[in-house]
């Protein structure tokens, strides 16, 4: 089985986030049960390039990738437009991993000549929330580059939310879940932990700074958790996209400025530690396809309180943690009963999680190639 994934940017990219790390495990895991793994990507990392060499094959944990010289446009190589044709040429599938990416476009086109069977994973970008920005050029784009091509398009969804969101553009849509995972080896701690995080008595964000983490509305949820926990901080760890000033402005101006701490990106054991150490994790987030930090933090017995506009229907269920409202009262509200009886929430995690390991999620992804190579 010969898979080639088309990516507009690829680990070590990891300014890109938790999609970054979904692919790259995944790539990896796959790779190891036995099937041949090609990336195409770009050399793009945010406003820099990756110190990688350009436009050939390289080895990486198992895996070819190529990383085509960005140039012009963003997640885009001219010299793709013609390579691309023959990187794939010895495909059973094709997986793209975007939505928005010329790549995308070039490789559903040259799919589409060289009839390969194509998976396409659109990684949260037909969420509602993903239209209030550039909302006319985001439809046309579909319209126009995507549904031509929907006779041989297969799609990837990493939840049932996301299922909703493929269907409502694409009602007679072939899908096939496949969740995102949690690698045990980069979750297990391996060194000593940080004293800030084990000496401090916090409740955890993690993600990047951005409107669409919701981080406004965990800020206005402290007024009331500060009234019952007066010494408890809120640490939020991530890089900048430009919402860090908005946040500081808002936490000043709710008179919490002393009980909240913007600790930046963190990666690896910090990452780690930092997740181990919380009463508990909060993702307020205004959407999210799957939300990785969240198994992360299930895998280190700390239980989560996840928003509705994420699939983590699951942490109710299995009482290890809340998927509440996306409002600063019922956040605040699950924040204090859940460090009531934490206890009670984390050890209920181990459950969870474990459905969420990508050995057992590369054994799944891996029936489906072979599925729509028969096809």
């Amino acid at each position: 089985m010969n898979l080639v994934v088309v990516i507009p940017y690829f680990y070590p990219a990891n300014i890109y986030g938790g999609p970054i790390f979904a692919a790259y495990n995944l790539c990896k895991k796959i790779a190891e049960i036995g099937v041949n793994v090609d990336v195409i990507t770009t050399n793009i990392n945010g406003k820099k390039k990756l110190d990688v060499i350009p436009n050939v094959f390289i080895s990486q944990s198992g895996l070819k990738v190529k990383y085509y010289n960005q140039y012009l446009f963003p997640y885009f190589s001219h010299k793709m437009i013609f390579g691309l044709a023959n990187d794939i040429k010895n495909a059973d599938v094709v997986h793209i991993q975007s939505i928005y990416s010329l790549s995308t476009v070039l490789a559903l086109f040259h799919s589409f000549l060289q009839n390969k069977a194509v998976l396409i994973s659109p990684r949260g970008s037909l969420s509602p929330w993903s239209f209030k920005y550039r909302g006319l050029m985001k439809r046309l784009w579909i319209k126009i580059l995507i549904k031509p091509f929907m006779k041989c398009i297969h799609w990837h969804a990493t939840s049932q939310k996301e299922i909703r969101e493929i269907q409502k553009f694409f009602p007679n849509a072939d899908i096939e879940l496949v969740s995102d995972g949690v690698s045990i080896e980069e979750s297990t701690i391996k060194s000593l932990c940080n004293t800030k995080w084990q000496n401090s008595f916090y409740i955890a964000c993690l993600g990047r700074l951005h409107k669409v983490k919701g981080y406004d509305i965990m800020l206005k949820a402290m007024p009331k958790i500060l009234k019952n926990y007066s010494k408890i901080k809120l640490f939020i760890a991530g890089m900048d996209e430009g919402e860090l000033d908005n946040l500081i402005e808002l936490s000043n101006a709710l008179k919490i400025q002393d009980n909240v701490e913007f600790v930046g990106q963190l990666d690896g054991d910090n990452k780690n530690c930092f997740l181990k150490y919380a009463q508990c994790l909060v993702m307020p987030s205004h959407t999210e396809n799957f939300g990785l930090v969240a198994p992360e933090a299930l895998f280190q017995n700390t239980p989560v309180i996840a928003s509705i506009n994420t699939p983590w229907k699951v942490l109710n269920t299995e009482n290890a943690g809340f998927h509440v409202i996306n409002t600063p009262e019922a956040i605040s509200d699950s924040v204090i009963r859940l460090i009531k009886e934490v206890d009670l929430y984390s050890k209920n995690t181990n459950q969870v999680v474990k459905q969420f390991y990508w050995s057992k999620i590369a054994i799944k992804y891996k029936s489906v190639l072979f599925k729509l190579y028969k096809s």
